[in-house]
C-alpha cells in the first residue's frame, strides 16, 4: 500500500489533491480539515521516516512540515503531472530545483527528499537512494535529480511503447514511478550488498 494510515488510499489521495489545489491555504486551520490534513503530512513524512530509518525526523517532524506548506504553491503546479508526459521547461526544472534544494536542506537530505516528493506526487517524482544516482551518473543535488528524471521518463516512454499504461497500473496497483522505482531499487539500491 502507498501509505499506512488510518484513512484509505483514496481519502488520502484527495486530501492531498485538495491541499494541491489550494483548499488548505496554511498550517493554522481549524477543526476536521486541519486534523485530516495534518494525518496526511505525518502520513508521508512517516512514510520517509519507515523508508530511511537514519535521518532523525521525529524531533524535526514539525520543520520539515513547515518547510512542505512553504513549497505549497510549487508542488500546486506538477499536481496533475505524470512523468512519461511530463514537459522539462525551464520553469518546471527551476521549481522542481526549488523543491529539491529547500527540502534536501532539513534532515531529508538528497534520498529523503525524493521520498517526501515521490509521497507528494506519486505519478511524477521517481524515489532514489546512493546505489541508484550512482549508477545513473547523476549528483545528489538538484540538478543531478532533473537528469534522473529525465532518464527515467525515456525509460518510461520506452517500457509505454510496449504495453499499455493502464493495464500496467491495474495489474501492479502502483504508478509508473514507483515501478521504475522498485525496479532501480531491487537492481542498484545502496544497501543490495547486504542482501548477498
Amino acid at each position: 500500500m502507498w501509505l499506512k494510515t488510518k484513512g484509505s488510499r483514496e481519502e488520502i489521495i484527495k486530501i492531498v489533491t485538495d491541499f494541491c489545489k489550494g483548499q488548505y491555504r496554511c498550517l493554522i486551520i481549524s477543526g476536521e480539515s486541519y486534523k485530516k490534513f495534518a494525518g496526511v503530512l505525518d502520513s508521508i513524512i512517516d512514510f520517509v521516516r519507515r523508508w530511511n530509518k537514519r535521518v532523525p525526523i521525529g524531533k524535526n517532524k514539525d520543520k520539515i512540515k513547515e518547510v512542505i506548506l512553504s513549497l505549497k504553491k510549487e508542488f500546486e503546479v506538477f499536481k496533475s503531472c505524470y512523468i512519461e508526459n511530463f514537459d522539462f521547461t525551464q520553469e518546471n526544472i527551476e521549481l522542481i530545483k526549488k523543491i529539491y534544494d529547500t527540502l534536501a536542506k532539513t534532515v531529508l537530505k538528497s534520498t529523503g527528499t525524493t521520498k517526501l516528493m515521490h509521497g507528494m506526487n506519486p505519478n511524477l517524482f521517481v524515489m532514489w537512494d546512493k546505489g541508484i544516482y550512482d549508477h545513473y551518473g547523476c549528483y545528489p543535488n538538484s540538478i543531478g535529480y532533473i537528469r534522473f528524471m529525465e532518464s527515467m521518463q525515456e525509460v518510461i516512454k520506452g517500457i509505454l511503447k510496449q504495453h499499455n499504461k493502464e493495464e500496467i497500473i491495474k495489474g501492479t496497483n502502483r504508478t509508473l514511478p514507483k515501478l521504475i522505482d522498485e525496479y532501480n531499487w531491487m537492481h542498484f539500491r545502496t544497501s543490495k550488498s547486504m542482501w548477498k
